[in-house]
Formats: C-alpha cells, structure tokens, sequence
C-alpha cells in the first residue's frame, strides 16, 4: 500500500512541476552564430580574470557551445568589459557593530560576431545577496562571503546565457 502511495506522490509532483514550466539549468539553445565562442576579459593587463570569465566559458560548454582560445576561430567574441564584487553594510546593532551586509557582483558585457555585427552591445547585469555577521565565526563568515560571490557569478554566467537565448539574429 505504501509503495502505491510514494508512486504516485512522486507522479504527481513531477506532472506539478512539469505544468508549471519549472525546467533544470541544461543546455540552452543558443543562437548558430554562438557555436564557436571566443570569451575575453578586460579586467586589466597582468590581472586575473574575475570569477565570472572563469564561470561564463563552462556555462557556455555546457549549452552546447565549442569555446576556443583562438579569436581567429571564433564566430563570436563575448567580451567581459568589467567585472567586481563588493559589499556595504545593511545593518548594525546600536553599539555599531555590523551585523548584516549586503554582497554585490556587477558585470559589464558584449557579444560582437565575426562578421563585425553587435549581437548584443554592451549591458550591465548584476545580482545581491545578504550575508549576516557573528563576530564569533568570522572564518565562516569569510567563507561564506566567497561561496556567495562564487553564487552570483554562476547567476550572471546565467543570465547572460538566457539573454543569449532570446536575442534575434
């Protein structure tokens, strides 16, 4: 009796979330033009790529885009024009003490094609998260901080991908 019951639980949410357009982050379908990839990063000369031009060429991958190292190959040049994390203090107690701050990661992009078209000219895209503060677990905290950064850098690479989806060409 129980297992009839599990069963159909398990049918049930799945024809729930089927009905509802909830779909699992896959391969999105990207434009032809996007087939081969070619990502750079203007975050300076001599600096590291930010989190997110590490994250967008893997996300890219994973929608079924050949990503190359050779902007002579490339039917497309997706260009990070800036990209940075900070934070800001959203709340203290009364003796000043921070107790919640507010995490920002902003990026800068476009995507130009080989023929010299601006498939998508350059666009701003950004995301928040709150993180709160025990001075107890200030490792945690730290901790905490570069997982939520890691988080909103797989969100732009996202968002970017879905802005990639839906534009005309």
């Amino acid at each position: 009796m129980r297992p009839i019951i599990l069963i159909h639980g398990i049918v049930v949410t799945a024809l729930l979330l089927a009905g509802c357009g909830f779909q699992l982050r896959g391969q999105a379908s990207l434009p032809p033009a996007m087939s081969v990839t070619y990502v750079q990063s203007q975050t300076g000369i001599g600096a590291p790529p930010g989190v997110l031009s590490r994250r967008l060429p893997l996300a890219l991958q994973s929608s079924g885009v050949t990503v190359t190292r050779d902007p002579a190959e490339a039917t497309a040049i997706l260009t990070i024009l800036g990209e940075g994390s900070g934070r800001r203090v959203r709340a203290a107690d009364r003796f000043d003490v921070k107790r919640e701050y507010l995490l920002v990661y902003q990026a800068s992009y476009q995507v130009i094609l080989a023929d010299g078209q601006v498939l998508i000219p350059a666009e701003a895209i950004s995301a928040n998260r709150s993180l709160l503060f025990d001075e107890n677990r200030i490792l945690g905290f730290e901790a905490a901080q570069e997982s939520l950064v890691d988080n909103m850098a797989d969100d732009l690479a996202w968002q970017i991908i879905r802005r990639l989806q839906v534009v005309q060409h």
